[in-house]
């Protein structure tokens, strides 16, 4: 080392390159040592350390040695143009290695079984990811059973509603041990993944589901609100009773259709919430006395008979109407206070049950 001037054996030592590796720079002129000794030894000066670190640190950033040299070079050249394509790659990349992880977490969650059935998993896998929909159902329908975890990999995955519907069935085939994953998949997944998710708890009819099917009441997609009412209907779960009644003044139709079905379902568990807490809203006790009608029991006609004094007309109605079918002293009390009222609709309404009552009495007699 002489006036702070390095041999390139020192350089190498020092950086951790080779010395191959400084004399290709040299040769691409990328790092081309500022003196030559006596004895034509490459000397490196402190300025040449210098940019041999520069070339270090762009190297680590992936750049190529061209890229490095144009950086160092070329004044017109453009790092933001050379780092956004990079990133590009490497985001491309960090996609692949996780598909690649996420596939190997797959396979190790499902394997039980030695070297053999875990290449038939393998295969598997490999067919329900066919490009053709075709491909994938018959592999779905063929396997029997298929891994729990390949299947709601392939269930976030799959775009067909074809094949989706397949899956879902396959899934259901698992019973109780599908209801958490599937849950689980509910959070980030796609409208139509979502809608045949809430089809399988349906289908697997576990309580463990009530709770995530409430969430989805306040679903975006109109179709997936009333899966999820039908499917809590079927459970008959009295957690879900109260979002139930509160959904029963909804403007949407069906869905009002599909809340009525689903508390019919509750029986006297839901008259006697609807007798104890009536809704606020005109259309939901009006869609309440649609419940009430298609019950029986004392908790069922004390509701009714209280909607026929109702301070919404189309509410009395509805009631009245209702207590047709309805015998007893305070059905007939009901209807006898209509028929007295201001309301001539009302009126002609009770006095025509009151006459049919009086026809349908004499005819069994």
């Amino acid at each position: 080392m002489d006036d702070g001037w390095l041999r390139i054996g020192e350089v190498a030592r020092r950086t951790g390159l080779t010395v191959r590796a400084l004399h290709h720079y040299d040769r691409l002129g990328l790092l081309v040592p500022s003196e030559r000794s006596w004895g034509d030894h490459r000397l490196y000066t402190p300025s040449d350390l210098r940019r041999l670190l520069d070339i270090q640190h762009l190297r680590s950033l992936g750049l190529s040695l061209a890229e490095v040299q144009a950086a160092l070079d070329d004044p017109g050249f453009d790092p933001n143009l050379v780092l956004d394509q990079h990133i590009a790659r490497l985001t491309e990349q960090i996609a692949l290695q996780r598909q690649l992880l996420d596939r190997l977490r797959v396979l190790r969650a499902g394997n039980e079984a030695a070297w053999p059935e875990l290449l038939d998993t393998i295969a598997l896998i490999a067919r329900l990811r066919h490009p053709e929909a075709t491909v994938r159902v018959r592999a779905a329908l063929d396997a029997d059973p298929i891994p729990l975890p390949v299947l709601i990999e392939r269930i976030a995955a799959e775009t067909d509603p074809d094949v989706l519907g397949v899956l879902v069935w396959a899934v259901a085939r698992h019973g109780r041990p599908a209801v958490a994953p599937l849950i689980d998949l509910l959070g980030g997944a796609r409208p139509g993944v979502r809608l045949h998710i809430v089809h399988a708890l349906d289908k697997l009819g576990e309580r463990d589901a009530v709770p995530a099917l409430k969430t989805l009441l306040d679903d975006p997609e109109p179709a997936i609100r009333a899966a999820a009412v039908t499917a809590l209907g079927r459970l008959g779960d009295e957690r879900a009773l109260p979002d139930l009644i509160d959904l029963l003044g909804t403007p949407d139709e069906p869905l009002g259709a599909a809340v009525t079905d689903a508390l019919i379902r509750f029986g006297d568990v839901a008259a006697a919430a609807l007798a104890l807490a009536p809704p606020a809203d005109p259309r939901a006790r009006t869609r309440a006395v649609e419940v009430l009608e298609q019950l029986d029991g004392p908790a069922a006609t004390s509701a009714l008979v209280a909607r026929a004094d109702d301070g919404d007309r189309q509410v009395r109605l509805a009631a009245v109407f209702a207590l047709a079918e309805v015998r007893g002293e305070a059905a007939e009390a009901a209807i006898a206070r209509a028929a007295a009222s201001d309301d001539p609709h009302l009126v002609a309404l009770a006095r025509r049950i009151s006459a049919d009552r009086l026809r349908s009495a004499g005819g069994s007699r």
